[in-house]
């Protein structure tokens, strides 16, 4: 994925613009998107003391979450499921998703790490970059599950590596653009209307479907994980058609990228088309109401 060349500075707390304009203190953050594959606990814990995140979505590798649960403090991140995995493995690094080498993980396994509470959530779920259909019958164990124990499900709905299905490093040639296609969800959502859903990377750049999508399910939010690293005007313009048409109250923050978090958070804080109050929302506030924790978390 094309990354910028450069992230906004952090000066004793104090950031800057590239144009050098001096932006007021780091304002409370929740990202939505933030993977055990990238970076250690410890790295993840400087981040979020030094960009002021309260609270963190895990997506993550099952053996990765004891390491995380002892670094992290209590309270602080919730802990999830990727899935599939084809032949039981991560695409993006060398390591097992779960016990196994099933291309998704055992649902009796499963639902006693659900009732346990050692998973919390379920996410990223990436079925596209493996040829899967959002909507395939293989996927819906997985909802029944979700739907079943009131969790969260987070979906990749959008951007991923670019020309995935043509370079070899991605180990992704069954990856399908036109699979991200956020309507391909609705027969899940109408079967499954408990279901809390997550859009990762905000369905980009599949605007009008997006939309199409929040206008008539309620409890789908969107996140904008890895946008940050997107053409900013493609982003803005992406950002600005969800809220103008009336959904800025469903956006989450999500950075994906490790480098980039505070040049993504800062994207939200100098679009001059949201209000402050549009800004502490998304960065914050709207994550808390998805989630179902205490709004106190985003208290200055």
């Amino acid at each position: 994925m094309t990354r910028l060349a450069l992230a906004a500075a952090l000066i004793g707390g104090i950031s800057t613009t590239g144009a050098g304009q001096v932006m007021p203190p780091r304002p409370p953050v929740i990202d939505m998107h933030v993977h055990s594959t990238s970076g250690s606990p410890q790295d993840q814990l400087a981040r979020m003391n030094e960009l002021n995140i309260r609270y963190v979505w895990l997506t993550g590798l099952a053996p990765d979450f004891p390491t995380w649960s002892k670094a992290l403090p209590e309270g602080r991140f919730l802990q999830a499921l990727i899935l599939p995995c084809i032949a039981g493995r991560s695409p993006f690094v060398p390591r097992p998703c779960w016990e196994g080498a099933a291309d998704f993980p055992d649902t009796a396994w499963l639902r006693e790490e659900l009732r346990q509470g050692r998973i919390k959530a379920l996410g990223e779920m990436p079925p596209q970059l493996f040829g899967i259909s959002p909507a395939d019958s293989r996927l819906e164990p997985y909802w029944d599950l979700a739907e079943e124990f009131d969790v969260p499900v987070a979906i990749h709905m959008g951007s991923g590596p670019p020309n995935a299905a043509y370079e070899a490093r991605y180990k992704l040639p069954e990856a399908r653009m036109a699979l991200n296609d956020p309507l391909l969800l609705e027969e899940v959502l109408l079967r499954h209307k408990r279901l809390r859903v997550l859009l990762m990377h905000a369905g980009w750049p599949f605007l009008e479907a997006t939309v199409a999508l929040l206008h008539a399910h309620p409890n789908v939010y969107v996140d904008v994980g890895a946008l940050q690293a997107a053409p900013r005007p493609a982003y803005y313009r992406h950002l600005r058609g969800l809220v103008e048409s009336g959904f800025g109250g469903r956006i989450v923050f999500g950075s994906d990228i490790p480098g980039l978090v505070a040049a993504g958070i800062d994207a939200i804080r100098t679009a001059d088309f949201l209000s402050e109050a549009q800004q502490a929302d998304i960065l914050c506030v709207n994550a808390t109401r998805f989630l179902r924790i205490a709004a106190a978390i985003c208290a200055p």
